[in-house]
C-alpha cells in the first residue's frame, strides 16, 4: 500500500501516514482536525487501526474522521465500532467522546427510538455513560428537552466527574436551545444530586436571581 507523501496530493494513505502528518502537529485538537480532513478518504480498515491504535493522537484523529464519515453517510457500522472501542474502555480521553458522540450516536436516533441511549446509560464504563448524556445534544439542538432531561435524571446521582462535567454542560445547552422552563424544573426537582460544578455550569446562562435560587 503507497502511503500518502508529505505535502503531496492523495494517494492510497495509510494509518501510519495519518500518524506520522499528526507527529509534525502541535497535537491538538485543531491540528487533529486538519489531519482527519487531508485524510478523509482513508480506508476504512486503516480507519479502525487508527481507532484501536495505542497511540492517544491516532485515536483522536480517528474518530474525527468517523465524524466526517458519518457526516457524509450515515452508517450504523459506524456507531457500533465507535461503541465497541468506548465499551473496550479505550476512551481515557473525554475528548474522544465530546467531540463524537452527538454526531455518531445521538443524531441517527433523533425521530427513532431512543432505547439505545438509555441502554447506555446502564454501562459500567464511564465513557460510555458520558456518551450517553453527550450524545443527547443531538435533540437539544433541536428543540427537544425531554430526551436530555430523561438521560439526566437516569445519572444525576452519579458521582464520576466524567459524567457530572457532561450532565452539567448538557444541561446549560437544553436550557439555552430547547427549554429554560423545563430545565429549572428539573434543577428544581433533581439539581440537589449534582456537584457543586456541574451545577453551576447547568445554571451559568441563567439569571442572577434564578441561578442564586437553584444553588448555582
Amino acid at each position: 500500500m503507497t502511503r500518502l507523501q508529505a505535502g503531496g496530493g492523495r494517494g492510497h494513505a495509510d494509518a501510519e501516514a495519518v500518524l506520522a502528518a499528526f507527529a509534525r502537529t502541535d497535537g491538538d485538537v485543531a491540528a487533529a482536525r486538519r489531519v482527519a480532513r487531508q485524510f478523509a478518504d482513508l480506508d476504512e480498515g486503516e480507519r479502525s487501526a487508527l481507532l484501536w491504535s495505542e497511540d492517544p493522537g491516532a485515536r483522536l484523529v480517528a474518530v474525527l474522521l468517523f465524524v466526517q464519515a458519518a457526516r457524509e453517510r450515515p452508517d450504523p457500522e459506524l456507531t457500533d465500532e465507535y461503541l465497541a472501542a468506548a465499551k473496550a474502555e479505550r476512551f481515557d480521553d473525554t475528548a474522544l467522546v465530546d467531540l463524537a458522540a452527538e454526531e455518531i450516536v445521538g443524531a441517527p436516533l433523533v425521530g427513532g427510538s431512543t432505547g439505545p441511549l438509555f441502554a447506555l446509560v446502564k454501562s459500567d464504563v464511564a465513557m460510555v455513560r458520558r456518551i450517553a448524556v453527550v450524545a443527547t445534544l443531538a435533540f437539544a439542538k433541536r428543540g427537544d428537552a425531554e430526551v436530555p432531561l430523561a438521560i439526566a435524571g437516569r445519572l444525576v446521582r452519579e458521582r464520576s466527574e466524567t459524567v457530572q462535567s457532561a450532565l452539567g454542560w448538557v444541561l446549560r445547552e437544553t436550557g439555552k436551545r430547547a427549554s429554560e422552563p423545563a430545565l429549572v424544573a428539573f434543577l428544581e426537582r433533581s439539581g440537589r444530586f449534582l456537584t457543586p460544578a456541574a451545577r453551576q455550569t447547568a445554571t451559568e446562562h441563567l439569571p442572577g436571581a434564578e441561578r442564586d435560587r437553584l444553588g448555582g
